[in-house]
């Protein structure tokens, strides 16, 4: 195994043992979003109906497990980004 491949592997695995705030100690920017900063798309419409008096019924689903976030994505506090962009050329 080449020394690079290894040095990669030994520092995932000590990432991996710190807990949550020494974790964020570690990166390079300290103004990270963490996701529980962002409302579902439930939660989100839940705020909009009570502006307009309405009262928003049921639970569960798929708008419980999708947000909306508009800004520099780089700041998210998340394990990764991908691009699901499709290349049609």
């Amino acid at each position: 195994m080449s020394k690079k491949k290894k040095d990669w592997k030994t520092e995932k695995e000590r990432l991996l043992r710190l807990d949550c705030e020494e974790r964020r100690k570690e990166y390079r920017r300290q103004d990270f979003i963490s996701l529980d900063k962002i409302p579902s798309w439930r939660e989100e419409n839940r705020a909009n109906d009570k502006e307009e008096g309405k009262e928003l019924t049921g639970g569960g689903g798929l708008s419980d497990k999708v947000s909306l976030y508009k800004g520099d994505i780089t700041v998210l506090e998340v394990d990764a980004i991908v691009n699901a962009g499709k290349d049609f050329g």
